[in-house]
């Protein structure tokens, strides 16, 4: 049999409660309604690692599919939002959607109250509910950017597995090769400076490597830094963000995955936006500002430009073969012919993941065999530079 509760662990039992349900409290935030003033100390540093926090591609999608669930069902959109606010993890979208619920208590539409939080709901999401709204179909718009954002993180995964194993052979190697020649080569040159022998050249290239990574490790932390400042200036520079994300577009297979990657993102921005309505002049501008590259987002102005003087988009993107791929305009052609341009771009879409899927399994094919040979010549490398002095001092020594 337990025993009683005594009253002293009562009052650690109840202030503990008292803690959970001051958490709780917190939680239940509305941005520009909640009073921070007053906050603990913690509590205003708890907040602001909420509030800068980000927002994952499958949780979004999950909170597009289960509001467009709900709608479906019935239940009032308010009431929908009060819901899922209990059934996200994300302490950001749980103080996002209070927000937005808040908001549509005030007259406030959903698409006018996702505005306020534009790093978490891009232009392309926003317009499309706005538009969804117009005509009445929003649950099922929100079907339809939650299928895309599964698909969107879908993709992402299987490129973060596919490296890996790379990256993680990548990273052990240079963690080794610092530890060898840092804290074992230096005293590989004590022993090697008491006896005459002749050093091979590869063990005199290891020494001096050692010497000047040991002797001028500030030098190259100034340098990576000074460096890693200017590729961030570089970048966010107009000229700078232009030539790198054009650099980009060129590296050998990379560069071919990424270009299907923003394709993928475009005819699946461009297929949403057109089913919900939304004039194809606007359709572009959001299409352009969701490509996340900036050659693609001018080629896309390219072809609205090319759209109001009355031309296809297909025909536009036809004269740019190397970001739009033949089989991709003619299918989007297809699409402008028959009137079907929103279930064209899924299917776009699906044929470039497979695409990718190949080139992804033919990469990592190749790669494989080609990071056994990498390692195996640093190991020989390596081998050679030490054992070959250690064996010749050995046989000096008998």
């Amino acid at each position: 049999m337990n025993p009683p509760i005594t009253e002293k662990r009562q009052g650690k039992l109840d202030l503990l409660l008292s803690r959970l349900q001051k958490e709780s409290a917190s939680d239940e935030f509305i941005y520009g309604v909640t009073n921070r003033v007053g906050r603990g100390f913690f509590t205003k540093i708890r907040d602001f690692f909420i509030d800068n926090s980000g927002v994952s591609g499958k949780e979004k999608a999950y909170f597009f599919e289960l509001l467009g669930t709900m709608i479906k069902s019935g239940i009032p959109l308010n009431r929908s939002l009060k819901i899922l606010k209990t059934k996200t993890d994300s302490l950001r979208l749980r103080r996002v959607i209070s927000t937005l619920s808040n908001d549509l208590e005030h007259g406030y539409k959903l698409s006018a109250a996702m505005d306020r939080f534009p790093d978490i709901f891009d232009q392309t999401e926003r317009g499309a509910i706005m538009s969804a709204e117009a005509v009445g179909h929003l649950e099922g718009m929100l079907f339809k950017i939650a299928e895309n954002l599964y698909r969107r993180a879908d993709l992402v995964s299987r490129l973060q597995a596919a490296l890996v194993y790379p990256l993680a052979v990548i990273f052990s190697l240079t963690v080794a090769i610092s530890v060898m020649m840092i804290f074992v080569v230096p005293r590989m040159e004590e022993l090697f400076s008491q006896s005459s022998l002749a050093l091979p050249f590869a063990t005199r290239f290891l020494l001096k490597s050692s010497a000047v990574i040991t002797n001028f490790w500030w030098l190259f932390l100034i340098v990576l830094i000074f460096s890693g400042i200017t590729f961030h200036f570089y970048v966010n520079s107009e000229d700078g963000r232009f030539g790198w994300d054009f650099r980009k577009l060129r590296l050998p297979v990379i560069g071919k995955i990424l270009r299907k990657i923003i394709v993928i993102r475009f005819v699946d921005t461009l297929g949403v936006l057109i089913e919900s309505g939304l004039p194809i002049n606007k359709t572009l501008e959001y299409v352009a500002a969701g490509t996340g590259n900036e050659i693609y987002r001018l080629k896309t102005f390219e072809a609205l430009g090319a759209v109001q003087e009355g031309r296809k988009i297909s025909e536009s993107l036809s004269l740019s073969p190397f970001l739009f791929p033949e089989a991709v305009t003619n299918m989007l052609a297809v699409g402008e012919q028959t009137a079907t341009l929103g279930d064209i771009s899924r299917k776009i879409g699906n044929y470039l993941e497979k695409e990718i899927d190949n080139t992804l399994k033919n990469f990592t094919t190749v790669l494989g065999p080609l990071l056994i040979l990498f390692v195996g010549v640093m190991v020989a490398f390596f081998a050679l530079a030490v054992l070959s002095p250690i064996f010749s001092l050995t046989q000096a020594a008998v």
